[in-house]
């Protein structure tokens, strides 16, 4: 018997295989940082600034002189001071005297012409344009109790705050007790108003000027309690009172309260519970509410913009989880919220501080106070726009490889991302959908890497054009990108046809095996192979042979004679694949 060499296009198919691979190969090696992009209009900025001091209480806005007060607060009587920053984050003035040891909790009246500061000794009253006093300040022979931050506010035509009600130094601010006062305006005489509450916290709001929304822990066990009070009278009268239950939310002491300014809806920052967004008529769930934080985040602050747009939550998370949300106030909404993860301790903070947020009047500035897990340094943050996304492209259209890919073969589609702002805490993913005659296919997404690249896998599953559709839709930060767009021509896989030396070579039967396979698609089943027999009396066709399922087929015959015997199996090929063909020579001889 004498083999015939296989035909020279089996080898050129296998050679184009190989340099396919060696391209997909050299193609994933590749990579490219891409070029910086410049910020564009319409983005968030953040302007942060360390403030110069290590101690925090409360931030106060004031709107109508461009101006920011942060008090220093602190357990240390030596600490006490008010720092003016304009809206860009440049420290303007520091308000210091010996009256403002432990200043803490701010207002402003409803002209904007007096500012109040709760210092440990006194409630002190200033001229919010020149920071002199106005009649000398509230003085109390009792106010030594104000070493903890507490709060202020006006409601019911009068002056309400919080003071502590030990007249210990305290050891920690989260667990003492507090009591709520009332007074009139200008100072004068003070009533106690309410009960001796561990880390009471309330807040006031014009849109219900008759109201005041204050939470609380309970003694022992701490649970979240929640209440609505009537204002007009001197002591608070209660309207509405909501307790969690320890065994169905573990809430402890809370952390921040704040109302919308239009009344409706009160939000309370309760630590690992999260923030909790009430009804101020009857303390119901404000469905569905705003989300929960982070895994793993601790809610330390709430706050609504003046203009009633927005509401941001501060969080203390680890790692790269997000410590801000910003989003739609109306939590029927279902806005997606916008994020920021502080990251770095050293240089601005990675966690949101206690009562550590408050909005311009428009909402178009954020300011966020930010500590270090000590709590032994402060940031300010100046965020504006901060509902806004950054802006996010595709550097040009995406590759394929390989460029012109078989029915079946796996293609690598890769190209990058560009992502303004920040790095986002969580890694951005990218999807695609494939376009071919047979309709759309959604290819599994893939996560953009840290130099903005990314890689897709698909096959494709039929030959002709095939449109790739990439698309970014956005994440925490950023905004969804154009989408990208690229096709590629699929063409049908070639197959490999083999035909092994016979088992049989005499007149009383020939047997031939073989095999037919392919890289692209699996062959369907029933695919058959046309078998012809070659002698010196000519050509004869042979009934056609099936292909099993791991494509081998066998071929049997009875030559009408003895001699050299050429057999020739070829594949017709079909809309997926490619024909080919193998040939045998064998010597007949008698049984």
């Amino acid at each position: 018997m004498t083999r015939m060499t296989r035909n020279s296009r089996t080898r050129s198919r296998r050679a184009r295989g190989l340099l396919a691979a060696l391209t997909v190969c050299a193609a994933a090696l590749f990579t490219g940082a891409p070029a910086a992009q410049a910020a564009e209009p319409g983005e968030p900025s953040d302007t942060t600034v360390r403030l110069p001091t290590d101690s925090y209480a409360r931030m106060l806005v004031d709107q109508a002189r461009g101006r920011l007060y942060v008090s220093t607060g602190g357990l240390s009587s030596t600490v006490g001071e008010v720092l003016v920053y304009d809206f860009d984050g440049t420290l303007l003035k520091t308000v210091k005297t010996g009256a403002t040891d432990g200043a803490s909790a701010m207002m402003l009246s409803a002209d904007g012409s007096i500012l109040y500061v709760a210092a440990s000794s006194y409630l002190l009253v200033f001229d919010a344009d020149t920071f002199a006093y106005v009649g000398g300040g509230w003085v109390s022979n009792d106010f030594f109790k104000g070493l903890c931050p507490g709060d202020i506010g006006t409601a019911g035509g009068k002056l309400w705050f919080t003071r502590l009600t030990s007249q210990y130094r305290p050891k920690d601010c989260a667990t003492e007790t507090q009591a709520l006062y009332s007074g009139g305006l200008l100072g004068g005489s003070h009533d106690r108003a309410g009960d001796s509450l561990v880390g009471a916290k309330f807040a006031t709001s014009p849109g219900v000027p008759d109201k005041i929304v204050q939470t609380y822990a309970t003694y022992g066990t701490p649970k979240l309690v929640v209440g609505v009070y009537d204002a007009t009278s001197t002591a608070a009268r209660q309207l509405a009172l909501r307790t969690y239950t320890a065994a169905a939310d573990p809430a402890a002491t809370p952390r921040d309260v704040a109302i919308s300014p239009d009344g409706t809806l009160a939000a309370v920052a309760a630590g690992t519970s999260g923030v909790k967004a009430l009804s101020t008529t009857n303390l119901a769930d404000a469905a569905p509410g705003y989300g929960p934080l982070p895994q793993g985040a601790d809610a330390t602050s709430v706050a609504f913009s003046p203009d009633g747009s927005l509401v941001a939550r501060g969080g203390a998370a680890d790692g790269d989880a997000a410590d801000l949300l910003v989003q739609r106030a109306d939590p029927t909404a279902g806005d997606t919220p916008r994020a920021y993860a502080f990251t770095d301790p050293t240089a601005g903070g990675d966690r949101v501080a206690d009562r550590g947020l408050a909005f311009s009047a428009d909402g178009s500035r954020l300011f966020a106070m930010t500590t270090d897990a000590a709590g032994d340094a402060y940031w300010l943050h100046v965020i504006s726009r901060p509902d806004a996304r950054y802006h996010s492209a595709f550097d040009g259209p995406p590759t394929v490889r390989p460029a012109s890919p078989y029915a079946g073969q796996t293609v690598r589609i890769s190209g990058t991302l560009r992502l303004n702002g920040p790095a986002a805490a969580a890694s951005a993913r990218v999807t695609a959908v494939r376009h071919d005659a047979d309709g759309d296919h959604t290819v599994p997404a893939a996560a953009v890497g840290p130099d903005g690249s990314f890689a897709l896998a698909d096959t494709p599953s039929t030959t002709g054009t095939a449109t790739y559709t990439v698309s970014f839709a956005g994440d925490a930060a950023h905004d969804a990108a154009p989408d990208a767009t690229v096709s590629v021509d699929v063409v049908k896989a070639a197959t490999d046809l083999t035909v092994g030396t016979p088992s049989r070579t005499g007149t009383s039967g020939v047997v031939l095996h073989g095999a037919l396979g392919t890289a692209g698609t699996a062959l369907p089943a029933g695919t058959v192979v046309d078998v012809q027999r070659l002698t010196k009396k000519g050509a004869t066709e042979l009934p056609a042979v099936t292909v099993g399922p791991d494509g081998g087929f066998t071929v049997t015959d009875t030559p009408p004679a003895t001699g050299s015997t050429l057999y020739t199996v070829s594949y017709a090929g079909d809309a997926l694949h490619e024909p080919s063909a193998d040939w045998v020579t064998v010597q007949v001889t008698d049984d």
